[in-house]
C-alpha cells in the first residue's frame, strides 16, 4: 500500500502561504528563509506538511504582560 503525497509548485506554495514565488526563489537560492524544497533535477516541489511544520517552528507571539 502506498500513500500519495501531494507537493505543491512554488507557484502553488507561494500563494498558500502568502508570499511571491520571487521570494520563495531568493529563498531557495540563498538558504534565507531556510524553507524546506525537493529538488528533482530542475524541478521543484514543496511539501505543505513540511512548510508548515517550518512555518510553526518560525512563528513567534508577542506576549503582552
Amino acid at each position: 500500500m502506498t500513500t500519495e503525497k501531494t507537493l505543491n509548485t512554488t507557484e502553488q506554495e507561494a500563494k498558500r502561504i502568502g508570499i511571491s514565488p520571487r521570494t520563495m526563489a531568493k529563498a531557495r537560492s540563498t538558504g534565507s528563509p531556510d524553507i524546506p524544497y525537493i529538488k528533482i533535477s530542475k524541478t521543484v516541489r514543496y511539501d505543505p506538511v513540511a512548510v508548515d511544520a517550518w512555518l510553526a517552528k518560525h512563528t513567534h507571539n508577542k506576549v503582552e504582560v
